[in-house]
């Protein structure tokens, strides 16, 4: 199965304060100036490789392909696929803020009630989280065996 996590207020804060996971190259960190990852983040990573899933990104940001893999590498986190904003208009034929099966995504994790709702209508999968769950990983988990249930 291939998995997609969205970045803002998903893996990475931006309107919303929660705790942060430490870098494991912390110097690397400061010297290419990434932004930090959610406490939970390897944790999550690690249960869905175990399973033997795919993992990949897919934000609405124009943040650079290199630049979401130094964010990850940082933590020592790697992705399989990234689409950001530039590649989602290149190739969704869809009106949609993301469209996860133009990518062979089977479920996507954000936290917008917007994307839960193009889900609905389009006929793709999503978790929605909310960003403020501090048990937001085994949320996760618990809707991922549910949604392999039903599969």
């Amino acid at each position: 199965m291939r998995i997609a996590f969205d970045l803002d207020n998903t893996l990475i804060r931006n309107d919303v304060d929660f705790p942060l996971a430490p870098a494991r190259r912390s110097f690397w960190q400061k010297l290419l100036r990434t932004e930090p990852l959610r406490l939970g983040v390897q944790e999550l990573f690690a249960f869905c490789r175990q399973q033997g899933w795919q993992v990949w990104i897919y934000t609405t940001s124009y943040r650079s392909p290199f630049y979401i893999r130094a964010m990850l590498w940082v933590y020592d986190l790697r992705v399989e696929g990234i689409i950001n904003q530039a590649r989602h208009t290149q190739q969704v034929q869809v009106r949609s803020t993301k469209h996860p099966p133009t990518f062979g995504i089977q479920v996507l994790i954000d936290d917008s009630r917007g994307v839960q709702l193009e889900g609905e209508c389009f006929g793709f999968s999503v978790i929605q989280i909310d960003p403020q769950d501090v048990r937001w990983v085994d949320t996760i988990k618990s809707q991922l065996a549910e949604l392999c249930i039903n599969l």
